[in-house]
């Protein structure tokens, strides 16, 4: 039982970190939409600064990976679709350790 707990935190610690800035790319594009409605530039809207400083190193770890004719335009939906993607894998390995243990998913989650 100690292998399970041990490996649910270091999976729900992975989870953790995909999850902030997956929420924050989100927020960004909540206030991009929000600051563009109101006529304001989100290059001077203090939250979408903080969001995207967040995100800034799934971005650049994103431009690393991506070929040149990505546009920069376009790479913030390259991080959402591999955050995304990370974070649905880790919430199916997760799924699969509970399995493998014998032990209900959310009877997992709930105990540990």
């Amino acid at each position: 039982m100690d292998d399970l707990a041990s490996t649910l935190y270091w999976l729900r610690l992975v989870q953790l970190l995909l999850a902030i800035p997956l929420l924050a790319l989100a927020g960004q594009g909540v206030v991009f939409m929000i600051a563009r409605s109101v006529g304001q530039s989100v290059d001077s809207n203090f939250f979408f600064r903080v969001l995207k400083t967040v995100v800034m190193p799934f971005t650049r770890l994103a431009r690393l990976i991506t070929p040149k004719r990505i546009s920069d335009r376009q790479l913030p939906l390259v991080v959402l679709s591999l955050l995304l993607v990370g974070y649905i894998w880790v919430m199916i390995a997760i799924a699969d350790l509970c399995i493998s243990h014998g032990v209900a998913v959310a009877q997992c989650l709930q105990e540990r």
